[in-house]
């Protein structure tokens, strides 16, 4: 009776480190699972929830009403999303950021629509769903690259995958 409780106690001590190794290595694979995902513009790129594809990137003289401040210029592009998923979701203008270098203040979101064509304050997709609609910035005259960029946010708040569009100017 001894023998068989002490076998037990070895198989309960192997089985709860076999758990906890199990533990360990789903949570280094759950990390490597979130990465940098970079294209370029024109090309079609697959998040979790929808697809995106930023094109037509242009530098212009003015949008519509929109000119550029002194020492800066305009970006126009087109952006169209699609709702791969089962829910429908609010999207925002503000879910794409613009960089165009490495300094902490190289960055903006589009500017806010001026007609109907433009990107708008936020737009519900459906399943299946796309949106397409143009999106213009403001940037630096010096700036000769511009990158579309969209972070996951997980349902714990936590940052998931995040994707790079590059476009040279």
């Amino acid at each position: 009776m001894k023998r068989t409780k002490s076998r037990l106690a070895v198989w309960g001590v192997l089985f709860l480190a076999v758990l906890m190794l199990q533990g360990c290595s789903s949570n280094e694979n759950s990390s490597d699972e979130f990465q940098d995902v970079w294209a370029e513009a024109g090309e079609t790129v697959h998040t979790q929830l929808f697809d995106f594809t930023v094109s037509d990137v242009a530098v212009v003289d003015s949008y519509d009403i929109l000119v550029p401040n002194d020492g800066n210029r305009l970006v126009r592009m087109e952006l169209s999303v699609t709702n791969t998923s089962d829910e429908k979701y609010t999207m925002f203008a503000e879910d794409f950021q613009l960089q165009w270098g490495d300094g902490k203040e190289d960055f903006s979101t589009c500017l806010a629509a001026v007609d109907e064509d433009m990107t708008p304050y936020s737009y519900t997709l459906y399943p299946g769903d796309s949106y397409d609609s143009v999106m213009v910035v403001q940037i630096p005259e010096d700036a000769d690259k511009l990158t579309v960029a969209y972070q996951e946010k997980l349902s714990d708040g936590e940052d998931g995958s995040a994707y790079f569009v590059e476009a040279e100017l």
